[in-house]
C-alpha cells in the first residue's frame, strides 16, 4: 500500500488534482488538510495506482495553481494518516453534475462573484472552502452548461482583479469530491 499527497497553494488546484488522480487510477481518496495557505491531498491505493495518479493529479494541479508538489509514501507508518484532518464523509449523499471552483482572496471579490454566477445559471454554491492567507474557493454545482456559463461569468468578474488566483472546470467529478469538499 502507499499514499499519495499533492499540495498546491490554496483550495481549487487539490480538488482539480484529487479528481484527476482519482480518474487515472485505483486509488481511495482519503481526504485532506490545509496549514499556511498550502492545501494538500491525500489518496491511497496500490504502489503503482498512487504513481500514476499522482502524475495526473499533479498535471491537473499545475493548470490551477502555480505552486504544486507531489509526493508518494510506499507502506507508510500509520501515523501518517493524522495528518488527513478532513476526511471523505462517505455519509454525505454526492451531487450529481458538474463542479465549477473559483478561487479569490479574501471575501469581497468572491461574494460578489458568486452572486453573479448564481443569478447567472442554474447553479448552486455547495459550499464555500477558506484557507489561511485569505484563500476562499466556490464550489458551484450543476448541469454542464450551467456550470460552464456561470463559471465564464465569475472568471470574468474575478480576473480583472489581482486577488483572482484561479478556477477550474469538471464535468463530471468522482463522487468523493464532493464527500470530500462538499457541505456537510
Amino acid at each position: 500500500m502507499a499514499i499519495g499527497m499533492i499540495e498546491v497553494e490554496g483550495v481549487a488546484g487539490i480538488i482539480a488534482a484529487a479528481d484527476a488522480a482519482c480518474k487515472s487510477a485505483e486509488v481511495e481518496l482519503l481526504g485532506w488538510d490545509s496549514i499556511g495557505g498550502f492545501t494538500t491531498v491525500f489518496f491511497s491505493g496500490s504502489i503503482s495506482a498512487v504513481a500514476a495518479a499522482l502524475r495526473s493529479g499533479e498535471e491537473a494541479a499545475r493548470q490551477v495553481s502555480k505552486k504544486v508538489v507531489g509526493a508518494s509514501l510506499n507502506q507508510p507508518e500509520p501515523a501518517c494518516l493524522q495528518y488527513v484532518t478532513v476526511p471523505v464523509n462517505k455519509n454525505i449523499a454526492a451531487l450529481s453534475g458538474a463542479l465549477g471552483l473559483l478561487e479569490t482572496q479574501g471575501y469581497g471579490l468572491q461574494v460578489l462573484a458568486a452572486d453573479r454566477m448564481v443569478k447567472a445559471a442554474q447553479v448552486e454554491v455547495a459550499n464555500v472552502l477558506t484557507v489561511a492567507n485569505r484563500v476562499v474557493c466556490s464550489l458551484i454545482v450543476g448541469e454542464v452548461g450551467a456550470v460552464k456559463e456561470a463559471l465564464a461569468v465569475g472568471r470574468e468578474l474575478a480576473s480583472s482583479s489581482s486577488r483572482f488566483l484561479g478556477s477550474a472546470f469538471i464535468a463530471q467529478p468522482v463522487p468523493q469530491i464532493l464527500q470530500a469538499f462538499g457541505r456537510p
